[in-house]
């Protein structure tokens, strides 16, 4: 049994595009288009800035989370925008998790990362909160380095992803799911937008073996919030600067983890120095495949966000 679907309005749609041109809006620059294979999120995190774009089914947005819409001819959209794929950077998925629970039925997302693979996208940026997705490994790794995976983790305490994030997977989960993405050699970013309640020195610590990168971002969009108690309830932890101190905590343990990568592997002997440009190489070769350009990526900026579109910004999310 699929895990909550029970508790979800589905519907199956037939789309008339797939791929949405990022002419606006916080995407905009840096991907060409967005693909979302399902609209709606049974997740259902109560702070998702989703409910801002405009769409009819977003006017009650206490409804987010109790329906999905199934784009169940997506496939063959790729296939029938085949030109638009060919060497363009995309961004999967902008406004629904492409590894909800429902994908174990519909594998959609699957589908897409099959028709994908026919017409080479010059850059694919998958997203998700989703372990689901180890289960395209196989496929993932057929991308080489034109993908990067970004991983949704908001907190390292599970009784508060329990209130904000309660149809999720679990802190645990998603840990994991990191673990094995760099296991496997896929270049993997970390997404704490918005950073919830947590311990940020154990955080940073539990992350940083295994991404050289993240995303740090307060709360925002607070008027579409469905749980507004938990607003009340963490006031102190949202109004503070904790988002900082959490990234200057991952930026200590990124360089930590880097330097002591470095040692392993740079042996240095009396009297001579190291040789910075050879250890830095090998550091990264450790997080990314081998076949990956040696280039060495900023651990993190003091904060940097998740494109994610304005209350302002025009944005299709067919």
């Amino acid at each position: 049994m699929i895990p909550y679907i029970c508790m979800v309005e589905v519907k199956e749609i037939v789309s008339s595009s797939i791929v949405t041109p990022q002419k606006v809006g916080s995407l905009a620059g840096h991907f060409d288009y967005s693909l979302n294979p399902y609209a709606g999120c049974a997740f259902s995190c109560s702070y998702c800035y989703v409910p801002k774009f405009p769409n009819a089914r977003h006017e009650d947005f206490r409804q987010w989370g109790k329906w999905v819409e199934v784009k169940i001819n997506a496939p063959e959209l790729i296939r029938r925008d085949r030109t638009k794929i060919f060497g363009s950077r995309i961004f999967f998925s902008s406004a629904t998790d492409p590894y909800q629970y429902i994908e174990l039925k519909y594998r959609l997302s699957r589908r897409c990362l099959v028709e994908l693979l026919k017409y080479k996208p010059a850059r694919l940026t998958m997203h998700t909160r989703s372990h689901l997705i180890l289960q395209d490994i196989d496929l993932l790794k057929q991308f080489g380095p034109s993908l990067t995976v970004g991983v949704s983790l908001t907190t390292d305490d599970e009784s508060v992803r329990r209130e904000f994030e309660p149809m999720a997977p679990s802190v645990q989960r998603r840990l994991h799911l990191i673990k094995q993405l760099h296991a496997q050699g896929i270049d993997v970013y970390l997404s704490i937008s918005p950073l919830l309640p947590c311990n940020p020195e154990r955080f940073a610590a539990l992350v940083a073996p295994y991404v050289d990168r993240a995303w740090v971002d307060n709360i925002r969009w607070t008027e579409v919030n469905t749980r507004p108690e938990l607003l009340e309830k963490y006031a102190s932890h949202f109004q503070s600067d904790n988002h900082e101190k959490l990234a200057q905590n991952l930026k200590s343990c990124l360089a930590s983890h880097r330097e002591s990568l470095s040692r392993q592997h740079t042996p240095i002997k009396s009297n001579q120095q190291p040789d910075t440009r050879t250890s830095r190489r090998r550091t990264v070769s450790n997080t990314v495949p081998t076949s990956r350009p040696s280039v060495v990526r900023p651990a993190i900026a003091q904060q940097l966000r998740l494109p994610l579109a304005a209350a302002s910004d025009k944005c299709d999310t067919s």
